[in-house]
């Protein structure tokens, strides 16, 4: 099982663990060699002192790779460096910034109000031989059990909206986190809300036009993140969005329909600035068709809103 263990990730969590400048990077980067271990069917001892022994693990597969390069392209290694120094110099800045927001680094990383109420109404469900909740399933989201605790001790959106909003703010917390410490692992609370807001997004119904527009960014986001989802979260978001699709159209229909079969000037004015709010490019022609008024109509409309 030891064969299993990323040691290069471990060794990288051990110099956080002893030189972290905080409690919370210490704790957290504790956290983290306490998974990897369990990952691998080690207790946190046996791993770190694995760390100690002779290093018997494969090469590194782009070992020389940048010696390659420089042959290859002279000066490649001296424009490398110049990126990491100016990735180094923009996180730097940030974490100044950062500070004058918070006022320290312990800050930063202190759990906010939702965390801490997180933290407390899920520590029953902690699994003492790893570091997570039992049964828990980051891609699958909370478990019955512990939705009901979260249920009651923090407000779960229930809104795609508002779970969007929820999720922005999750977000930038951890950004900030991670601007001060790049190898901060978030607490099994922090994953556990993000896992649920995720799932909520994933599956709320959709019944207004800011919903959707905040599930299309949600869409955005993951499909730009460094790991994509697979094919089949894809799916399922595709067939959420185009439920959503059909029960908003069904919405306007009812909405504008009148006794004489006609609608409103107001009401197809309503249908144009929602299609219109949902940001997903659709032409003026498609939504005159479906909405009932000519082109120029929804031309106008557009540019009105625009202004």
């Amino acid at each position: 099982m030891a064969s299993t263990l990323d040691t290069d990730k471990l060794r990288k969590v051990r110099a956080l663990m002893d030189g972290g400048k905080t409690e919370g990077e210490r704790s957290a980067a504790k956290g983290k060699a306490e998974a990897l271990a369990a990952r691998a069917g080690l207790t946190l001892k046996e791993a770190l002192s694995s760390l100690d022994g002779p290093d018997n693990s494969p090469g590194n597969f782009f070992a020389g790779f940048d010696d390659w390069m420089e042959a290859k392209e002279p000066g490649y290694k001296a424009e490398q460096a110049r990126r990491r120094a100016d990735r180094e110099a923009k996180r730097l800045a940030r974490c100044k910034e950062l500070l004058a927001e918070y006022g320290s680094r312990e800050a930063v990383f202190a759990p906010t109000d939702t965390e801490a109420r997180l933290r407390d109404a899920l520590a029953s469900f902690r699994d003492d031989s790893m570091y997570g909740y039992r049964g828990f399933s980051f891609s699958q989201g909370p478990t019955p059990e512990m939705w009901q605790a979260m249920r009651e001790a923090v407000a779960v959106p229930d809104t795609v909206h508002g779970a969007w909003a929820a999720h922005q703010a999750h977000e930038a917390r951890q950004d900030d986190r991670f601007a001060f410490c790049p190898d901060y692992t978030p607490w099994e609370w922090e994953e556990a809300w993000a896992s649920a807001l995720g799932w909520l997004l994933d599956n709320l119904p959709s019944t207004t036009a800011q919903d959707m527009t905040a599930r299309l960014e949600w869409l955005r986001s993951i499909a730009s993140s460094e790991n994509a989802p697979c094919a089949e979260r894809f799916k399922s978001l595709a067939a959420s969005l185009c439920s959503d699709m059909a029960a908003l159209l069904d919405r306007q229909a009812q909405g504008m329909s009148r006794p004489d079969g006609g609608s409103t000037q107001a009401q197809r004015r309503a249908a144009v600035l929602d299609l219109l709010a949902m940001g997903a490019g659709i032409s003026d022609r498609e939504i005159a068709r479906r909405v009932g008024c000519s082109p120029q109509t929804v031309g106008n409309i557009r540019r009105r809103a625009a202004a």
